[in-house]
Parts: C-alpha cells; sequence; structure tokens
C-alpha cells in the first residue's frame, strides 16, 4: 500500500472514531426527560426542544468552523495529503448539515408542543 493510501485510512478510521465519541458524549440533554412524556408536560417538553434546538444550532456553527480552519490548513501538496483535507472539510459539513436538520425537527417538536397547550 501506498504511504497516500495510509494516510487517507488513517483519517477515515480517525474520523469514524470522532464520531462514535461525538455520539456518544454524555450532555445534560441527552434524551428526552421520560417523566415529562409520563406527565404529558407539553410545557415542560416545548422547553426541552427549544434548548435541544439551540444546542444542535451551537454544534452546527461549531463544524462549520471546523471546516473553515480545514480549508485555511496549509499541509503538505501531496495527493494524499490534499485528498484527506478534502475528507476531513466534507465530514464537518456533513456533519453540520445533520445538526441543522436535527435543530430544525427540534424546533419542530418544540412548535407541536407549544400548540398543545393552547399557545400559538
Amino acid at each position: 500500500m501506498t504511504k497516500n493510501g495510509n494516510l487517507v485510512k488513517g483519517v477515515v478510521a480517525a474520523l469514524m472514531m470522532v464520531g462514535i465519541v461525538a455520539c456518544t458524549v454524555p450532555s445534560d440533554i441527552d434524551s428526552v426527560p421520560q417523566d415529562l412524556v409520563a406527565k404529558n408536560d407539553h410545557v415542560g417538553l416545548e422547553t426541552w426542544y427549544v434548548k435541544e434546538a439551540a444546542h444542535l444550532r451551537k454544534r452546527t456553527k461549531d463544524m462549520m468552523a471546523m471546516a473553515e480552519q480545514y480549508q485555511k490548513v496549509q499541509g503538505p501538496s501531496t495527493p494524499g495529503a490534499a485528498a484527506a483535507n478534502f475528507v476531513l472539510i466534507q465530514h464537518c459539513q456533513a456533519l453540520a448539515a445533520s445538526y441543522a436538520k436535527a435543530a430544525d425537527e427540534a424546533e419542530m417538536m418544540a412548535r407541536t408542543h407549544r400548540e398543545m397547550t393552547g399557545r400559538s
């Protein structure tokens, strides 16, 4: 295997590990509080989804900033290094898009719970 091929494989493996860690890092808003669902607490669920959407918007901005930083990096001008950098940029942009979509969905859920309380 070529040196460039090993570099690309290493970058892909590292990205996979980062993705796994990012998905498993606990946060204070890890999952919908089951007690709010059990109590049919639409005000509480609306609040939770609003916070979740804000958290996801922050992650979207973080990933876009990371993609911009990768675009500025001037690494070795070998084809393997350029390909690896391209993969990193695409990875960050894909994560940003996923976070943005999840934020949109969280906002939709917040609106739904708000409407269920009779407010709009």
